[in-house]
């Protein structure tokens, strides 16, 4: 038993070790070689699971190519001993070991080891049987398909380009062995005259060609293209769910402020209030001048209170609504900075209450950013909607900016929730032509849940 948990633990921390560095993006200053081209894959069993998946689909391939193999030896003068209808199953055979061979494995190095050396067997198979089929008088450069589609499909970006570099060192050396007489060259035809009048020839290459090796490449690529597909649809379902508990998180947010600016509101300054009542019968016994000052402080508990009531959630906006608390805050903007701002409005339906308080955070950070970075004197904010879509937008004369540069933490705050939403925030601005940021959103949550 303890030696079952230990090898376990190994297994578990050599991943750890592995993977991070297997499935790190390349970049600056990285090392390519721990960069894998099996972004489809992401972990070690389901890596494993794929590679499983794709022996099947090599059996597959190899029956076709024994079925054509055997086609080609009854129509046409290719003997019986000919190698070219006994090379798929050799190779079919070759795929039994293998399968073992990587189910033994228990850590993503040792995987991406067993893998390297099938490609490298399969090379050296692969070679032989081009030599026994005629080396270059025929089509065997095209046998190595499906080792480097598969083997930079699979393996780390190193692993696959030592099996590419081996594909083109095997046949080219094959070849020039063959040309200058070091081996034996063989014949899979026996030519007279043209070998375009070659029937053999000419069956074989159609067969082995553009039946077997063009529909198998189809085949193949279909089956990559699922699983990218698979993971496509995998990842979009991940990210509405994020969407989703996005959106309830916000919500929740906005509850929990509407709470505390209710609490502020009705509670704390209800409770000032009535401190100050309760002072009157005293004044007499403390003084004017101390009763003035206690009132004062009190005043001013009420006044700070209240902004901050308003600052966590506007009252307005649950009991009026968004135009009301966008006045309500231009004004206050207004008179806090000396600013001039106007507020126009076109909507005729009223909107969800998140939709509501969504545009008032973006209309309270963009004037917030007028006012500190922007400089401006003047700031246009419309309201309007249309075609399911509230549109809200803010205009300044400030110094402006060039969009590409880095956005601070309110506006990508802003973008970042407009996002969750499923709005979009667009922003034409360029240094001294002042800034205008819009947003489109869903007027209704329903729909942005659709979208």
């Amino acid at each position: 038993m303890k030696a079952r948990r230990s090898r376990k633990a190994e297994r578990v921390s050599d991943r750890q070790d592995v993977a991070p560095s297997a499935f790190a993006a390349s970049g600056p200053g990285r090392d390519d070689s721990s960069h894998l081209t099996t972004d489809p894959f992401g972990d070690f069993d389901e890596l494993k699971s794929g590679i499983l998946r794709t022996i099947l689909i090599r059996r597959i391939t190899l029956a076709i190519f024994s079925v054509v193999a055997w086609i080609v030896v009854l129509v046409t003068r290719i003997s019986w001993l000919n190698p070219l209808p006994y090379a798929p199953l050799v190779w079919f055979l070759l795929t039994f070991p293998f399968q073992r061979f990587i189910e033994r494995q228990r850590t993503l190095r040792a995987l991406h080891l067993a893998h390297t050396l099938f490609f490298i067997a399969e090379v050296v198979l692969i070679t032989v049987l081009v030599h026994l089929m005629g080396g270059s008088e025929w089509i065997g450069s095209i046998f190595y398909l499906f080792t480097v589609i598969y083997a930079n499909f699979f393996l780390p970006r190193t692993h696959g380009a030592i099996v590419t570099g081996l594909v083109v060192a095997a046949y080219a050396g094959l070849i020039m062995l063959e040309y200058a007489g070091f081996i034996p060259h063989r014949s899979l035809f026996q030519p007279y005259g043209q070998l375009h009048e070659n029937l053999s020839y000419n069956l074989a290459t159609l067969l082995a060609g553009p039946v077997s090796i063009y529909a198998i490449v189809a085949f193949t690529v279909r089956t990559f293209a699922a699983v990218y597909a698979r993971k496509n649809r995998m990842l979009t379902a991940r990210e509405q769910q994020l969407a989703k508990l996005s959106k309830r998180l916000l919500s929740a947010h906005d509850d929990e402020r509407r709470r505390i600016a209710r609490g502020l509101h009705d509670d704390l300054i209800q409770s000032l209030a009535a401190i100050k009542l309760r002072l009157a019968p005293t004044r007499a016994r403390l003084g004017n001048e101390a009763y003035q000052e206690i009132c004062s402080i009190v005043d001013g508990a009420i006044a700070e209170t209240r902004t901050l009531a308003y600052s966590v959630r506007p009252p307005l906006l649950d009991d009026l609504g968004l135009l009301p608390s966008l006045r309500r805050l231009a004004d206050s903007v207004e008179n806090e900075n000396g600013l001039r701002i106007r507020v126009q409005s076109e909507l005729d339906e009223s909107l969800d209450i998140a939709v509501e308080s969504l545009l008032f955070y973006v209309a309270r950070e963009c004037l917030q950013n007028a006012v500190r970075y922007a400089r401006a004197s003047d700031v246009a904010i419309s309201l309007s909607a249309q075609d399911g879509f509230a549109r809200l937008s803010i205009r300044d004369d400030g110094v402006g900016f060039r969009p590409g540069d880095s956005e601070g933490f309110g506006l990508r705050g802003v973008r970042e929730r407009v996002h969750i939403c499923g709005g979009v925030l667009s922003i034409d601005s360029a240094p001294g032509r002042g800034t205008a940021i819009t947003v489109e959103v869903p007027s209704r949550e329903d729909a942005s849940d659709s979208r």
